[in-house]
């Protein structure tokens, strides 16, 4: 075999790769000779057919399958032989092949970069430090009576804290706008769900009340067509209820699985808001890392992983969207969004490979196992997991990920930054 290597760009290698005739019709000739023992021809006993007969039959097709597979092994040899790491799956063109005539075939790709990681010494990474402290017990637990707030309908005008049923009717002029309408509308006085002014104009009003006022959308408002826009809205009361908190009580804790006990509630919530807490430190410590080690690292990214990425995010975008109808999402929108997340798969990549990192596996376990207690078969989803190789890869990439964010941060200079567990946690 013979081969030749030829370097199209900074990152683009061209194989030319040469494979001798001789082994292709020797191994055509086998294929061949084990098929006369297993087809059946009219006119012939099996295991008696004569090779010509076999090799006019199947030749062209023993041809074809004997040459992929003598380019797929041959790619691999080559790829060994002149050392290179490919980022991408090759591009393969082949000469016109005639029996007789040596394999020719040429196989494009982008390799790997080589690149110095940063000193991390020099680097500063923030890490947050906060503590579930009593007040945001108290404050959780104020928050989970409210969703379980005994409502009853009252004869006086509604007020904050007070719920609302309503149909409205907003318009532009005189024609409704898109989303601008809706029948027994809920509305929780003081939650602030409603733009600007519209919870004030509900005040004081009480069921069967009607009311026509303007308001004008912020210049800042999500849909375009409404931003900035004085609209009119026709609303219609249909009934107000006042709240009552529930007693934190026996009644309250059962209500939660627990066996009654309002102090083993609170230890319950503490870990829960703990765990919350580690999680949200956990993914900022690790954004933060990516960021320094994105900043402080240079390094050419090959082209083709850059638009196997742009492909990934924007078949991601399409199944997010609820349209029907096919969008054209150019490859501008996702870009820069596809050579952030190729550079930083680069990188994790080198750091793992140069520090000899292995995926912790007890650690894959474990995150497989608080997946599944989400769900109402916990079993079934570990057994997805462990039977689908792919997905149990994704798991195991984000562990690594954590692995790596880990070895950097005992590297760099960590600076510990005070916060509330309001500031980290945010609400949802």
């Amino acid at each position: 075999m013979q081969v030749s290597v030829e370097q199209t760009s900074e990152l683009g290698r061209k194989l030319t790769i040469q494979v001798p005739t001789d082994k292709v019709e020797t191994e055509i000739v086998s294929r061949l000779n084990s098929l006369k023992g297993r087809v059946k021809i009219d006119g012939f006993r099996p295991g008696k057919i004569p090779l010509n007969v076999v090799r006019k039959r199947f030749g062209a097709q023993v041809r074809q399958e004997v040459m992929a597979d003598q380019m797929q092994a041959s790619y691999q040899e080559a790829v060994l032989k002149e050392k290179l790491r490919p980022a991408s799956s090759p591009s393969i063109e082949t000469q016109e092949a005639k029996e007789g005539k040596d394999l020719t075939f040429t196989a494009s790709f982008d390799v790997y970069p080589e690149f110095e990681l940063c000193d991390l010494s020099h680097l500063e990474v923030d890490v947050q430090v906060s503590e579930v402290t009593d007040k945001v017990v108290d404050n959780a637990l104020d928050k989970m009576r409210k969703q379980r707030m005994n409502w009853s309908e009252t004869e006086s005008v509604a007020e904050n804290g007070h719920r609302v049923t309503m149909n409205f009717v907003g318009k532009l002029g005189d024609e409704e706008f898109e989303g601008g309408k809706a029948e027994d509308f809920v509305l929780e006085l003081g939650e602030g769900r409603m733009i600007p002014g519209f919870e004030e104009e509900v005040i004081g009003l009480k069921a069967d009340d009607a009311k026509t006022f303007n308001l004008k959308f912020p210049k800042d408002y999500g849909n375009e067509k409404l931003a900035g826009q004085e609209a009119t809205f026709d609303i219609e009361v249909k009934k107000v209820e006042a709240g009552e908190l529930p007693e934190l009580d026996e009644e309250f804790a059962k209500s939660f699985g627990l066996t009654g006990s309002i102090d083993e509630l609170k230890v319950e919530l503490r870990k829960s808001l703990q765990n919350e807490l580690d999680q949200q430190i956990l993914s900022n410590s690790k954004q933060a890392v990516m960021k320094v080690l994105s900043e402080n690292n240079e390094l050419t990214l090959p082209e083709s992983m850059v638009t196997q990425e742009i492909a990934a995010l924007r078949e991601q975008t399409k199944q997010s969207m609820s349209a029907e109808s096919e969008i054209d999402l150019p490859d501008s929108l996702f870009e820069e969004n596809a050579k952030d997340r190729v550079k930083l798969g680069l990188i994790i990549g080198e750091i793992a490979v140069k520090q000899e990192l292995q995926v912790d596996q007890q650690t894959v376990a474990q995150r497989i196992q608080m997946m599944a207690q989400q769900y109402a078969d916990p079993q079934q989803v570990i057994q997805y997991y462990s039977s689908n190789n792919q997905a149990r890869a994704q798991i195991e990439s984000l562990v690594m990920e954590e692995q790596v964010v880990d070895w950097v941060l005992s590297q760099v200079n960590k600076v510990e930054k005070n916060a509330a567990f309001e500031d980290i946690v945010k609400p949802r």
